[in-house]
């Protein structure tokens, strides 16, 4: 059992992982701590949980992959992810003596197994994050623009959550969450724009080229355009595991 504490008060967090983690739900659990009680909180919990702290500034691909690792690698352990916010929270209750059986058990995971686990992760997220910008280049999207930054953050959305792709106004206001957009009917639009201008004037043999058969020549709505970058990734992603 993985038990995932959030103790930054981050609605959008807890939110946003709590869609992701549905398809596990008897393996994790979502939690949501206030600061003022996180002290008391860790000292109800029980021993042979192991611990893993992070920083809450991480992205939400960040976390999907560091549960994703926790599960593949420590098999049938307890498991505490414990979410702070850096600016906000000193680290003296990671500090304290009294907690540092955390640490020392003779069952818990070692330094050199939460080091691999997160290791594995940043690899992980930032292939992904590689594989989505080569996209976008390919393709003609200018990095910079609002649109494309949106659109990016979508496709890594949808890519660890496929439900998003059912219901593109829940995708459309996680988005809109996550860059604090008030109306997420402007994060839709400068993604359609972003669309429109790049793939208007982008040669269909050049898409093509980037997504093979999956394309088959209609035009490209957000919605199709995340579905086509989703079966990339997935090609990726076996093409390095048969490797």
């Amino acid at each position: 059992m993985i038990k995932v504490i959030i103790a930054n008060n981050n609605d959008i967090l807890y939110n946003s992982l709590s869609n992701v983690t549905l398809q596990y739900e008897s393996k994790i659990e979502i939690i949501k701590v206030p600061t003022d009680k996180l002290h008391s909180f860790i000292c109800r919990m029980k021993q042979q949980k192991n611990l893993i702290v992070l920083d809450a500034i991480s992205s939400i691909s960040f976390y999907t992959n560091i549960l994703k690792n926790a599960l593949e690698q420590m098999d049938k352990r307890n498991i505490i992810i414990l979410v702070i916010d850096s600016k906000n929270l000193t680290n003296t209750l990671m500090n304290q003596k009294r907690h540092h059986w955390f640490f020392k058990k003779r069952n818990d995971i070692s330094l050199l197994e939460a080091i691999d686990i997160v290791s594995s992760t940043l690899k992980d997220t930032l292939e992904i994050e590689k594989n989505i910008d080569t996209i976008l280049w390919k393709l003609g999207f200018t990095s910079y623009f609002k649109g494309t930054i949106y659109l990016k953050e979508a496709i890594l959305l949808a890519y660890y959550d496929n439900n998003f792709l059912q219901d593109m106004n829940l995708l459309i206001n996680e988005v809109a969450k996550k860059y604090d957009v008030a109306n997420p009917k402007v994060v839709r639009s400068d993604m359609d724009k972003a669309i429109n201008n790049t793939l208007d004037f982008t040669d269909n043999n050049i898409i093509y080229s980037v997504f093979g058969d999956d394309f088959d020549g209609r035009k490209i709505s957000l919605k199709y355009l995340i579905d086509l970058c989703i079966r990339y990734l997935e090609k990726q992603r076996y093409c390095c595991l048969d490797y």
